[in-house]
């Protein structure tokens, strides 16, 4: 089943912000409608109140008492009808309603500013006169026919029909409004984008071509600029891990091929004229040669792990003089070197087993390819630091080229490392280690031989895994 497409970003901001205004217009219309429409009533109203009093003052100032109606022309769209105190009958009225019936009744209404409302008449011989009428107003008035009420109305529907006017222009100008608003957004979203759009395109063609390629910088310090910097650093991590990858291979081929074209080359030898084989001999290279290779996938197995963090780490105490005395007697057991373990003094660590025995072996291994005939083994307390140094009587190294000897596959001397079995990676894996364990490995100068000296946190906080 295929995958459910989703809208772009472009597509989905555009409808995302649509909405928003959507909303917005929909309270502006309202807001807008409810108060024009009280503005109108209010207006109304104010109109119809003077009409009143003018209908007051014209009462007051008449001397007629006859029972006749009373026609009052009309001001505006204001009509008016006078009515006894009963509203029963009657007594005055504008043109445009002379012939109807009482239309309201005078009610309490507490929100009103006189405190008096109007109620409708709901009788159905007046409906179509009735649905005329808008913003009622009741007020007392003195007649010459005695004290009545007097109610006002806006004639002809003109606040309904200012509202309607005013609803159907909100109608058709709010979709005009919402697609003109989409169109600029839409395309503000592009401008915004196309910087991010430039940079996939590019880093999409640096992929497949050449990391030594970069994303133009636009300066600033605005988003885009920060991603491309960003996008730029990331490149430069790729570009040194591709290189890093390419000669770790290259590098490994050749430590592979050595062993591999020598156990060939014995074997071949002695296949071919089985019965003048130095057989000793062919059993010494191939032992040796398969030692050293699995010396080197051993090395190259525990690195990979690291790499990937799948070394699974420990945390507790370490005692490395234990360590450096249990070195001491494998040396002697292994050759007759002289090791010298009086300086090693009472040192423990926190940290992982395993991975410090590792470390300190990997170190003597290196120390007895070089050493003549002694080597010197030390450890002390410097402040928070547990200090070991390993030495050697052997020739010596630049010291300044130190921390190259400790990256991978590099060697003080090639040829007689390969002789002895070195795979190039055993001081590497030191580095990992002493990193691990918040501290930091080195070549000492000293006058004869080399010596290296290895810091770890007394206790380390956490270990990576």
């Amino acid at each position: 089943m295929a995958a459910k497409r989703q809208l772009s970003i472009r597509a989905r901001l555009t409808l995302l912000f649509e909405l928003a205004i959507a909303v917005m217009l929909v309270f502006t219309a309202v807001a807008l409608v409810s108060l024009v429409h009280h503005s109108l009533e209010t207006q109304a109203r104010n109109q119809i109140e003077g009409e009143i009093v003018r209908t007051q003052e014209r009462f007051a100032a008449s001397r007629s008492s006859s029972d006749r109606l009373v026609v009052l022309a009309m001001q505006g769209d204001v009509v008016l009808q006078v009515t006894n105190l009963e509203s029963t009958k009657v007594w005055a009225a504008s043109s445009a309603i002379a012939e109807a019936p009482v239309l309201a009744h005078q009610v309490v209404d507490p929100q009103s500013a006189s405190g008096l409302g109007v109620r409708m008449v709901t009788a159905s011989k007046i409906q179509s006169t009735l649905r005329q009428l808008s913003a009622g107003v009741s007020g007392p008035i003195q007649t010459p026919r005695g004290p009545g009420l007097v109610f006002g109305f806006v004639y002809g529907g003109g606040i309904s029909h200012s509202v309607r006017v005013l609803l159907m222009s909100l109608l058709i100008s709010f979709p005009m409004l919402l697609l003109l608003s989409g169109g600029f957004i839409w395309l503000g979203i592009g401008l915004a984008l196309a910087p991010v759009e430039s940079i996939r395109r590019r880093v999409d063609a640096i992929a497949a071509q050449d990391l030594t390629q970069r994303v133009p910088l636009t300066g600033g310090d605005d988003e885009i600029a920060r991603m491309a910097r960003t996008v730029n650093a990331m490149l430069d991590r790729l570009e040194s891990a591709s290189q890093f990858q390419q000669e770790f291979v290259s590098n490994v081929s050749h430590e592979l091929r050595s062993p591999l074209t020598t156990l060939l080359a014995t074997t071949q030898r002695a296949a071919n004229d089985p019965t003048k084989a130095n057989w000793p001999e062919v059993v010494d290279v191939v032992t040796r040669e398969g030692r050293r290779l699995d010396a080197l996938i051993d090395d190259l197995f525990w690195l990979a792990r690291h790499d990937e963090r799948q070394i699974e780490t420990q945390r507790t105490d370490v005692d490395l003089d234990d360590l450096l005395f249990e070195e001491a007697q494998r040396v002697r057991s292994l050759s007759d070197l002289n090791v010298d373990t009086a300086a090693v003094q009472p040192t423990r660590v926190v940290g992982d087993p395993a991975m410090l025995k590792r470390m300190i072996r990997n170190v003597v291994d290196n120390a007895m390819r070089y050493a003549t005939s002694e080597l010197r083994f030390a450890s002390h307390y410097d402040g928070d630091d547990a200090v070991v140094t390993i030495a050697d009587d052997g020739e010596g190294i630049d010291v300044e080229q130190g921390p190259r000897l400790f990256e991978r596959f590099v060697r003080a001397d090639p040829a007689r490392s390969r002789h002895s079995g070195g795979t190039g990676l055993g001081l590497a894996i030191v580095a990992e280690i002493v990193s691990h364990h918040g501290g930091t490995a080195r070549f000492v100068e000293v006058d004869k031989g080399s010596k290296i000296e290895l810091r770890a946190r007394r206790n380390v906080r956490g270990l990576p895994g």
